[in-house]
């Protein structure tokens, strides 16, 4: 039986470095996004009352004593960080899009480099100029240089994206208050606040740019 049990595992781990080694940038992302919805689960107000009184780590403090008492608290930590973990994932996948946009029309990178790098970096110059540009690129630059090179991308569907941005730059760099980027959804200097259904309508805007971004990238 034991015997039987590893070699499952191994073919098991084995059909998982398989499917790592040919999985897309597109297909990875849409992995990760899924892997998201499930974490989004945990913030359920049933999962709270039963784990309320751990304290795992044995920190002196219980889950309930470290949200103050308060699920709504509890709920909004994980609806907050789900959201950080799945736009970072989002940026990374616009990354690789841009490289490859950036390697079949060098012409649209506009990134200056001194003499010295031309020659150093010789028949490999177009494939470094991309990686770099796209790296250094913010966010908002990234779906400019998108909607400047790659047409057909609906601005509704644009203008939502970046406003998703604008909430994780908020959690991440203004103490979790909305500033007045995000009005009138949010006050300027009001707490932001997510659900679990906030979060997963984002990642489905997401999921549609994603989606049309590969597939213009992968015929250009």
């Amino acid at each position: 039986m034991f015997r039987n049990a590893k070699r499952f595992i191994h073919e098991t781990v084995g059909k998982i470095k398989k499917n790592r080694v040919t999985m897309n940038d597109y297909e990875y992302l849409i992995k990760q996004l899924n892997l998201i919805v499930g974490f989004l689960d945990v913030s359920d107000e049933n999962v709270y009352s039963q784990i309320k009184l751990h304290d795992r780590f044995s920190l002196g403090i219980t889950i309930e004593q470290l949200y103050n008492n308060s699920y709504d608290n509890y709920s909004n930590h994980i609806t907050t960080s789900a959201l950080l973990l799945g736009f970072a994932h989002f940026e990374d996948f616009l990354t690789k899009c841009i490289i490859k946009l950036l390697i079949v029309n060098p012409y649209a990178n506009e990134l200056k480099v001194p003499l010295k790098t031309i020659i150093e970096k010789g028949d490999s110059l177009i494939n470094s100029l991309a990686e770099d540009q796209s790296k250094r690129l913010t966010f908002k630059d990234k779906i400019n240089l998108i909607d400047k090179h790659i047409k057909g991308f609906d601005t509704n569907l644009i203008n939502d994206v970046k406003f998703v941005n604008d909430i994780r730059n908020c959690l991440m760099h203004n103490n979790g208050l909305a500033d007045s980027r995000l009005t009138p959804t949010y006050k300027d200097g009001q707490k932001i606040i997510l659900t679990s259904g906030d979060v997963n309508g984002y990642g489905l805007k997401a999921r549609q740019f994603a989606y049309e971004l590969w597939n213009k990238i992968e015929i250009a």
